[in-house]
């Protein structure tokens, strides 16, 4: 019998206190996770093992092909800890000192963990805490420490991120941490790597060799967070395996209004170039404390489909929020409600294709779109490739990915309208095309009788983009 239809931009769900439990990980990934965040900067190794081990154990009881995601702390300067439990208050008006050390939260008195970054700072700059909640302006500086007003009051958290507009960060590096966080992406051979605060292809170059030393093959995922990283936007995206667009630091360092601007160009560059586009940040912020968005959160999750995201995340929404799973549940009937009434379509800007792969994927989704009998596309992929240059043109007609690699399958758990499955290649090409026609009848993709537009490579390369091989069956 035949599925219904298939969600066709992914959720991506960041793990935290509020989600990390085993019957919790079931239900989220059973009310539509695709992808699983873990943030390496909450977490130490050895919580972050059993997390993974959890996330694998769960997937795999249901058959799921679930990525995992995990950022790099990179360079964030912080607040210090709180000296207890009780969050600091700032009060708008209220005199503060700011010092350069790791030392506890005081009333009064705030820490920031990054020495170089409070140097630079003078008199009339602006002190952005916890994406901008909160907001201190400098009025004097004594030595290395500075007196400060708070402009904008709240509750302040221990170990909470530090964002001066304006100011240049500090060339990208490689951390021991991040060095360490890298090869235990290779140790458990996690699908994708998020690099925070990219401001350059050299950047991903760094970090890409770094994983190549240690073996393994991850996907990077840039993480847009910074003014640099915009003016070279296209550059990144070329370089880059996947994108985010991360609005919680980029709309610390823009102002408000020029942040659904940034995002719409963020994705027509990853579109165009067939990159994976995440959008990340308050999404569903609401759902932290309370079962139900907002209407205006609503529409922006909405507005994220109707412009081509391949994907949505959430962060505090999942991790720490009271309502983990509803707000997943809530992520899904969004997207699903929107993609009823609306696909993206190919991209304006999209490239033409250059390569045979590129053709015949564009080739493929042009047959599902003139023909309405064709009810699947097909792509037969050794490493995600063709599937990802089906993805790209965004065909109305469902993608399913076959695989003989579960961890390309895991990867393509992020990509737009594809869903993979996993089973052997026969040798002979009319065994495969049967082969794969009856594994996407038993998971329920089609029935007999559909039409299947196959796409793919006939014969064996190690390396992707050597697709070669279109063919319209009837099942």
């Amino acid at each position: 019998m035949r599925k219904q239809t298939v969600r066709r931009a992914k959720i991506v769900a960041t793990i935290g206190p509020a989600s990390w439990d085993e019957d919790m990980l079931a239900e989220l990934l059973r009310a539509g996770v695709n992808v699983v965040r873990v943030n390496a900067a909450h977490n130490a190794p050895e919580e972050r093992r059993e997390i993974i081990a959890r996330i694998r154990r769960v997937a795999g009881r249901d058959g799921r092909h679930i990525g995992i995601l995990q950022d790099l702390a990179g360079w964030k300067p912080r607040t210090g800890p709180l000296a207890g439990e009780d969050p600091v208050r700032l009060i708008r008006g209220q005199q503060v000192e700011v010092v350069p050390d790791g030392q506890p939260l005081e009333p009064g008195r705030i820490s920031i963990e990054d020495e170089a970054l409070t140097g630079q700072l003078e008199p009339g700059d602006r002190v952005l805490i916890a994406d901008g909640l909160l907001e201190l302006v400098v009025e004097r500086r004594a030595g290395r420490r500075l007196q400060a007003r708070v402009a904008r009051g709240g509750l302040l958290l221990g170990r909470q991120g530090v964002t001066v507009p304006g100011l240049r960060g500090r060339p990208f590096t490689l951390s021991d941490r991040d060095r360490a966080d890298i090869a235990f992406a290779a140790e458990h051979d996690l699908e994708y790597l998020g690099v925070s605060f990219v401001t350059s292809p050299a950047d991903l170059e760094l970090v890409r060799e770094e994983l190549r030393s240690c073996g393994a093959r991850a996907h990077l995922v840039a993480k847009i967070e910074r003014p640099e990283a915009l003016e070279r936007i296209h550059e990144i995206v070329r370089v880059a395996d996947a994108i985010m667009v991360a609005r919680g630091d980029l709309g610390v360092q823009l102002q408000p209004e020029d942040v659904p601007i940034a995002q719409k160009r963020i994705i027509e560059a990853a579109r165009a170039c067939g990159r994976p586009v995440i959008i990340a940040t308050q999404m569903l912020e609401s759902m932290v404390n309370q079962p139900i968005p907002t209407r205006a959160e609503v529409t922006d999750v909405a507005n994220a489909v109707i412009e081509g995201t391949d994907a949505l995340m959430l962060s505090a929404e999942t991790a720490t929020g009271q309502y983990p799973v509803e707000a997943v549940e809530m992520m899904d009937r969004i997207i699903s409600a929107t993609e009823r009434h609306f696909t993206p379509g190919r991209p304006a800007a999209s490239e033409a294709p250059t390569t045979i792969a590129s053709t015949i994927a564009r080739a493929a989704t042009d047959i599902a779109r003139r023909w309405e009998a064709v009810q699947l596309i097909a792509a037969i992929t050794r490493t995600g490739f063709t599937a990802r240059e089906v993805a790209r043109e965004r065909p109305e007609t469902p993608v399913v990915a076959l695989t003989v690699d579960a961890y390309v399958a895991r990867q393509l758990s992020l990509v737009w309208g594809v869903y993979p499955l996993v089973a052997p290649f026969a040798e002979s090409t009319e065994e495969l095309i049967d082969e794969m026609a009856r594994k996407i009848v038993e998971a329920g993709y089609a029935q007999r009788g559909d039409h299947v537009v196959f796409t793919g490579s006939l014969r064996y390369f190690p390396e992707p983009g050597h697709t070669d091989a279109l063919h319209l069956r009837q099942l």
